[in-house]
């Protein structure tokens, strides 16, 4: 029940009421992230502790004791009982009631990171994953996590920059975690599953989290080496427009960068001398492309030529800028920064991201495409529906649909919705879960609820309740 302001205006004073019973909705919270079991049980968590369930398909409503007042960042359960949320500064919380009791449960990283996404895979097991490389896991009910966070190893490329006081703590067993936001996991199984996060970081797992593979995105950019004359380092007149074709495809995908390095012959190594020509190479392509729009901060130019060689292995470094011919390397590197993976079954899978990012396996994750959303903002989430539909939502009351497996997509704005979606409406709309293909739930900021029954194709506002003039307005409207 939403709090009841009442004015009095005598004496020139405002007396504030609250009028709600223990257990209702009395103010509206953010939401940031729903799980549903099957058409009636739906649990809805966010801001400052809030965790909103219905029992009965959206028809009544209780607010659950969530034993803290910070925000919950996801909310996951394997049944209608046991259950899992998580939050800020690792904070985890397990119920076997369906909510109506809850107890703390703690992760092993000290001091706590962040926890962004939880998935009760069986009422047993469970994964967490979160910031700094966080990924945890239960296989007995939360009373143990286990910490299995990505860490950094001598393989990885950070490791070169370690100063030697951190070496020395490397050495002796100090673990150092991976510098990775993780925002999503999502298992279909107690075996099969897929972490989703920062910079394009896609992995599976088809042994229950022993071991992880990286997941490739396949980009639809990508350049042919460009081959330059014999000592110049002007790019051809015939390549220009291939650079323009791609830059314009690059100034709107601002995820994609570009890593480009350049090489020359021995003939022009024993010419020089030195091997800034096949610098000067890398640059005169960067320069291109920055001129075409494409900011800095996107280009780097690998293993450029370095101006003190004091501890370089010069011939090996002048070894490694020679090839059998003069051109230069222009590589895509895919960087998306991705919310939302879930799969529908251990083939079909979909990822959404920052700058409307829509990804497409077919494969069970070990492959990604991209699919035009038709969107710039931020998808938060995605989900399968029933006949082949998906759905996304995002910031600003970002809503896309697609009715071809995620082929092609378009707003969700008609068949009935424009009553529910109002322009200005919403804010975001952060999470969107079906708990049947048909039975499906929108949550985002202001506490709203918004419901399908017919596999996305209508939807109806179910929190905060609409008032019965502006119901009637709609339909007086024909929305």
């Amino acid at each position: 029940m939403v709090a009841v302001l009442v004015f009095v205006t005598a004496c020139a004073e405002q007396h504030f009421t609250e009028v709600y019973r223990e257990g209702e909705i009395d103010i509206p919270d953010d939401l940031y992230a729903a799980t549903a079991v099957g058409p009636d049980h739906l649990w809805a968590a966010g801001y400052f502790g809030a965790i909103y369930r219905t029992r009965d398909g959206g028809k009544s409503w209780s607010k659950l004791d969530s034993l803290t007042s910070k925000s919950i960042y996801d909310i996951s359960f394997a049944d209608q009982n046991n259950g899992w949320a998580v939050g800020r500064r690792g904070f985890v919380i397990h119920t076997t009631d369906g909510g109506d009791t809850w107890e703390k449960q703690s992760i092993p990283r000290k001091p706590a990171q962040h926890l962004f996404a939880v998935r009760a895979v069986t009422p047993q097991i469970a994964w967490a994953v979160g910031d700094w490389g966080g990924r945890y896991y239960t296989g007995d009910g939360g009373k143990t996590w286990e910490d299995r966070s990505f860490r950094v190893t001598e393989e990885h490329p950070t490791f070169k920059y370690f100063s030697d006081e951190e070496l020395a703590r490397f050495n002796a067993g100090e673990p150092f975690y991976d510098d990775m936001f993780l925002n999503d996991v999502f298992f279909i199984s107690d075996k099969v599953g897929w972490i989703a996060g920062e910079y394009g970081f896609i992995f599976h797992t088809e042994d229950g989290g022993e071991t992880w593979a990286r997941s490739d995105i396949i980009g639809d950019v990508q350049f042919d080496d460009f081959d330059f004359p014999a000592d110049s380092a002007k790019v051809p007149r015939e390549r220009w427009d291939a650079i323009f074709d791609a830059a314009e495809i690059l100034a709107d995908k601002p995820y994609l960068k570009i890593r480009i390095e350049g090489f020359m012959t021995a003939s022009e190594l024993r010419k020089r001398g030195d091997t800034f020509l096949a610098d000067e190479r890398a640059d005169e392509i960067r320069e291109f492309l920055e001129g075409e729009g494409i900011t800095q901060d996107r280009i780097k130019v690998l293993n450029p030529t370095p101006f003190d060689a004091e501890g370089i292995d010069l011939p090996a470094f002048q070894a490694s800028k020679t090839a059998g011919r003069p051109y230069a390397s222009v590589k895509v590197i895919e960087t998306p920064f991705l919310f939302d993976v879930k799969f529908r079954d251990e083939k079909a899978g979909i990822v959404s991201g920052l700058g409307g990012v829509i990804l497409i396996s077919e494969d069970g994750g070990k492959t990604f495409r991209y699919r035009d959303s038709d969107a710039r903002q931020a998808l938060f989430s995605a989900a399968f529906a029933d006949d082949g539909r998906l759905l996304a939502v995002g910031e600003k009351g970002l809503r896309r649909i697609s009715t071809d497996s995620g082929a092609t997509w378009k707003p969700l704005d008609s068949d009935g919705s424009e009553g529910v979606f109002p322009k200005g409406k919403h804010g975001y709309l952060r999470d969107i879960v079906f708990g049947e293909p048909s039975i499906g739930w929108m949550v985002g900021q202001g506490g709203h609820v918004i419901k399908t029954a017919d596999g996305g194709q209508t939807w109806v506002q179910i929190l905060p309740p609409v008032a019965e003039h502006e119901a009637a307005a709609h339909e007086g409207a024909g929305e």
